[in-house]
């Protein structure tokens, strides 16, 4: 006869804690006009990517690593991957 309740909670301790270990980046342009943003991640073998982000658009899972992100208007920024970040007027809001 198996313990199904001890293998249920196991089971649900082990995802918490891979949830736990997971770290991405979310930003979401406040703005009311779209935002041009280059992201670059990867340390040694940097990858960069230019992303066009929607008034009100939120992009999930950046930076994992820690990344830089810098916007059209040369207001850039480094971050370890782990942050809720918004543009709000051309500007890094990080959320507390």
């Amino acid at each position: 006869m198996t313990n199904k309740p001890l293998i249920a909670l196991s089971a649900a301790a082990l995802v918490l804690s891979l949830a736990g270990q997971a770290h991405a980046l979310t930003l979401t342009n406040r703005d009311t006009v779209e935002q041009r943003v280059q992201i670059n991640e990867g340390g040694d073998e940097a990858v960069t990517r230019d992303v066009v982000l929607g008034a009100d658009q939120t992009l999930d899972g950046l930076c994992e690593d820690g990344c830089t992100i810098a916007l059209e208007n040369g207001v850039q920024e480094s971050f370890e991957g782990d942050e809720a970040v918004s543009i709000e007027n051309g500007r890094f809001m990080i959320a507390e």
